[in-house]
């Protein structure tokens, strides 16, 4: 049942109610108003009739004939029922009807009444008269309180309910109108009162909903209605603003812990993951919601497990480095602190430190070959050095193939320290921004650099008779770089083929233009790299044949540098290689349209080989 039905039904029911009651009552006071009127309409009956007989009855010889007669004049104009009783209880005279027919009344309870306490009441039904009747009596006593007859007057009830009958059918009309008037008032308060309350249910319904935008349309008065609806807007009003605030800061709270490199989870008292932000998900490689699971069923490390099991049995913070090896090798360094918090919450906060471990182990597999490569040539100097000095020689052609020693390892030397120079310096540039590395680029020509550079290496091919030969294709191939770096890359990777090329070998430098991108290949039929050497040939210091590398003069570098340096300009390099069949590298960097000078653009004839000694 609704609001509205339940309040109107209630409401209407109340009213009626006390309208039913107040009408009961108002109806038995006018009847009880009424009998009180007509008791004393009796008794003034009665005592006038006993002053009237005074004479006819206080006699010692009463003539009942005479007492009848007066009886019947005094009823008939007073319209009130007149019986006077002898003090024996016979009949002396009725004005209703014949004395001589009536039974003794000195057992009437009324006239008992009237003997014993001087007026008598009574209502009852008369079986003289067939009808319910009021009687009233009372004592009519002689000089000396000598009772000589009992006066009694009577009304039939149904005079009494005739009286009363216009003013109950008043009443009762009366109350109809007011049944009428408290059905349409308690429909309109119903309606009044359902509707404010079913605003504020409405509103609690959307506020528990979670919709805090939602009002209570604003109602004038100082009721308590319009106070609880005054207070629901406040309260949803400040619910609303407390709630943007919290998810503000969740938000925020959100964004930090999804900006954060680091690892982050918390873990209630009873192991339950309560929050971890991405970055975990991420290291642990997390599909599902880890939200509500216990944290070793995450962390899947008894190391880790450890840490935690430990900061919520002693609730003191620990710290460790912890390695995964599954799936790939980690290394991690864990935080694990307990929260000064109502519910004792661990924080756990893990840092990704593979790639200082691994830059430790660079740094240190550096300075050992640094160390190693200067150490042999640095105490082969020293040693042949002493030997000059103290003349421990045999012939002057000794004494020149120490001096020829001694050069060849300073060559050696200057090589290594210029070779790091110029990693030191392409590394320095591709750590800075992007628009600082790019202040000191030009526009080149591929085309002419790689000829340049032929030129700087033409001697090193004749020396061992290997044809170099340059392809290139009939597109303009010019690029925004670094001319001396391109060059440098350039010289290193085509004076690597030249030194492992066995003699009357071959190397072709081969160039060409795909869209936007420039590709140059330096492929050779040289010794070849071996397929397990291939992932590591970039790295520095690296050697596939460290004897004869170094019997070749080179310090394992070059191709570290030629990887920075095409890195630096946004490109990328492979390599192909077979032992014992030639090796192929390719590099590829983004080209730009340009015309050569002069307006004509460059063309060069891919059929034509360009040998050493042109």
């Amino acid at each position: 049942m609704s609001i509205f039905w339940k309040q109107f039904i209630s409401g209407f029911l109340i009213i009626f109610l006390i309208l039913f009651l107040f009408a009961l009552l108002v109806m038995g006071e006018l009847k009880d108003y009424d009998k009180s009127l007509t008791k004393e309409r009796l008794l003034t009956a009665a005592t006038l009739v006993g002053e009237i007989l005074e004479n006819s009855i206080d006699i010692d010889d009463v003539n009942p004939a005479e007492i009848q007669r007066r009886v019947t004049e005094l009823g008939q104009k007073t319209g009130v029922r007149i019986t006077v009783i002898g003090e024996n209880g016979a009949v002396l005279g009725d004005s209703a009807r014949n004395p001589a027919e009536m039974d003794n009344h000195l057992g009437r309870p009324e006239v008992k009444e009237a003997i014993a306490n001087d007026i008598g009441e009574s209502s009852r039904y008369s079986k003289t008269l067939e009808r319910e009747m009021l009687y009233v009596a009372i004592p009519h006593r002689a000089y000396g309180n000598k009772l000589r007859a009992v006066i009694r007057t009577s009304l039939p009830l149904s005079f009494l309910q005739s009286s009363i009958h216009p003013v109950e059918r008043k009443i009762i009309y009366l109350g109809g109108i007011l049944t009428v008037a408290a059905l349409l008032l308690s429909m309109a308060l119903s309606k009044t009162l359902s509707s404010s309350l079913r605003g504020i249910i409405n509103t609690s319904e959307e506020l528990a909903k979670g919709n805090l935008d939602i009002r209570i349309p604003a109602t004038k008065g100082k009721s308590e209605i319009s106070k609880i609806s005054a207070a629901l807007n406040r309260m949803a009003q400040n619910l609303n603003e407390l709630f943007k605030q919290l998810s503000k800061e969740k938000n925020q709270l959100e964004a930090v812990l999804g900006a954060m490199s680091e690892g982050v989870m918390v873990v209630s008292r009873e192991g339950r993951v309560i929050i971890m932000n991405s970055a975990l998900k991420k290291m642990f490689n997390l599909k599902d919601d880890p939200t509500s699971k216990q944290y070793w069923e995450i962390l899947r490390n008894r190391e880790l497990t450890k840490l935690v099991e430990s900061v919520l049995e002693k609730w003191t913070p620990v710290s460790r480095e912890i390695f995964y090896l599954y799936p790939d090798e980690k290394h991690y360094f864990a935080n694990v602190i307990p929260l000064d918090s109502p519910d004792k919450e661990v924080i756990v906060v893990m840092f990704d430190i593979t790639d200082f471990k691994r830059l430790e182990k660079i740094k240190a597999d550096f300075i050992a070959n640094v160390s190693h490569e200067l150490r042999t040539p640095l105490t082969a100097i020293k040693g042949y050095t002493e030997t000059l000095e103290e003349e421990a020689y045999e012939s002057p052609e000794d004494q020149k193939h120490f001096v020829r020693i001694i050069k060849r390892h300073t060559d050696r030397l200057i090589n290594l320290v210029s070779d790091l120079l110029v990693l030191s310096e392409v590394e320095s540039r591709d750590s800075l921004s992007k628009e600082n590395s790019v202040n000191d680029f030009e526009e080149i020509n591929i085309n002419e650099l790689i000829k340049t550079s032929l030129d700087a290496l033409r001697s090193k091919a004749q020396d061992k008779g290997i044809e170099v030969s340059f392809r290139a294709g009939t597109d303009v191939c010019r690029l925004k770089a670094n001319r001396f770096l391109i060059e440098q890359m350039f010289i290193n990777l085509i004076d690597n083929a030249i030194k492992y090329t066995p003699e009357n070998g071959k190397v072709e430098v081969r160039i060409s233009r795909d869209n936007s991108h420039i590709l140059t290949e330096i492929t050779d039929n040289g010794i070849g790299i071996p397929k397990e050497h291939l992932p590591r040939i970039f790295e520095r210091f690296y050697r596939v044949d460290k004897t004869r590398s170094r019997n070749l003069g080179g310090t394992g570098l070059g191709l570290s540098i030629v990887k920075h340096i095409v890195i630096m300009h946004g490109g990328r390099i492979e390599v192909q290689s077979e032992e014992g069949k030639g090796s192929k590298f390719s590099v590829t960097l983004p080209a730009q349209e340009a015309s050569a000078p002069g307006g004509a653009a460059y063309r060069q004839d891919p059929s034509r080989p360009i040998m050493p000694d042109e």
